[in-house]
């Protein structure tokens, strides 16, 4: 487990949750932004590192039960569930319908708007998904590097 969650990732996270907590004000009733200590920033982030470990384990599991390589949203959800963590799995699953809704609907304007914006007449337009595929694309659309 040497990976590290990207620091102002969790400081953003944690200061917005912080400053949406009922209480958190000056002595004017303004609410503020607080400051989290360096080794509080560092804790959060390992405990944060640990459940995203405990979950895709126990996620990896499931899908392995149901006799498939590929983890899905609904492997994610059901590890939620059987950490005991059902309580957020609601919000998970309303935030990933969000998700999904939203890129269905990008994609179905994609679809009906034509050509991507910038390309001209579609020269560099991948015919199968109408993405740009630019100059350095290799043969099947995936950029080369």
């Amino acid at each position: 487990m040497d990976e590290d969650l990207p620091r102002a990732h969790v400081r953003k996270i944690l200061r917005a949750k912080l400053a949406s907590l009922p209480g958190n004000v000056d002595s004017k009733g303004v609410a503020f932004e607080p400051n989290i200590q360096k080794d509080a920033l560092t804790a959060a982030s390992e405990c944060a590192k640990i459940f995203i470990h405990y979950l895709t384990a126990t996620a990896n599991e499931t899908c392995r039960d149901a006799k498939r390589s590929t983890v899905s949203a609904e492997d994610v959800l059901a590890a939620i569930d059987e950490i005991d963590f059902g309580d957020i799995g609601a919000e998970v699953g309303a935030a990933l319908g969000a998700f999904r809704s939203a890129k269905r609907r990008k994609a179905d304007a994609a679809r009906t708007d034509g050509p991507v914006e910038g390309t001209e007449g579609g020269e560099n337009e991948n015919e199968d998904t109408g993405e740009d595929v630019g100059e350095d694309a290799g043969e099947d659309g995936d950029a080369v590097e």
